[in-house]
């Protein structure tokens, strides 16, 4: 019966590196991730985008970036995840520049966008109370020929709830959010009607509500991160 070697393969090496990933054990996952290398075996792209991963959430950017280099220098071209895994490290780091070049980039690379790319910037946007920015960056998704999804949706009203902004908020929900049956955004609706003295609109919109059977969120509050 043939014994095992106890040589680790790319799969084995990269799983632990996704677990540690997930534990926060940044330091860990680099020296597997560089074992790796050193032991012959070469990542593929599935390893680099999880490496990426881990040090982007990290909010390690320039570690990242250096994943990307090193993987552009083993003849790995990024895909999509690449890019989402960089447009995370930049955000994380408050780069919100950086992040949207990583857009620019993956049109002129002819990579599909997806509303996840543009969200990731948006939640980085809303939470620095940068609604100017994020709403240009709203449009921008309309311009990349993609429907905002529910969760750009929610990331701009919970911006707007956030800094207070009333008839800004009101105004995104009017416009945008025609037929969303989304729990924390027709709850936030309602508490941005009331806080602008539209007590009638709050009505009817929690009449809605009722009849399509969505549970009301009690806990939102207009200006929370102002309080």
């Amino acid at each position: 019966m043939a014994q095992s070697t106890g040589a680790l393969d790319e799969k084995t090496y990269t799983n632990m590196i996704c677990h540690y990933g997930k534990a926060g054990k940044v330091r860990e996952a680099s020296a597997l991730f560089s074992k790796m290398q050193e032991e012959g075996i070469k990542p593929g792209l599935v390893s680099y985008n999880i490496m990426i991963n881990v040090v982007a959430a990290a909010g390690l950017y320039r570690e990242a970036e250096e994943v990307v280099q090193s993987m552009q220098k083993s003849g790995c071209s990024p895909d999509s995840l690449t890019y989402l895994a960089m447009i995370r490290a930049y955000t994380g780091s408050s780069k919100y520049c950086e992040a949207e070049k990583m857009i620019m980039l993956m049109q002129k690379e002819g990579i599909s966008k997806t509303c996840a790319h543009f969200n990731l910037i948006l939640l980085g946007l809303t939470k620095a109370g940068l609604m100017g920015e994020a709403n240009r960056i709203y449009r921008e998704i309309w311009s990349a020929g993609l429907d905002p999804d529910v969760e750009s949706k929610r990331i701009m009203v919970r911006g707007y709830m956030d800094i207070g902004d009333v008839e800004g908020g009101v105004s995104f929900f009017e416009r945008e959010c025609c037929g969303v049956s989304d729990r924390f955004i027709l709850s936030a609706a309602v508490q941005l009607y009331k806080s602008g003295g539209k007590e009638v609109e709050a009505e009817e919109l929690l009449n809605s509500i009722k009849k399509m059977g969505v549970v009301m969120l009690s806990n939102l509050k207009v200006g929370s991160c102002n309080s």
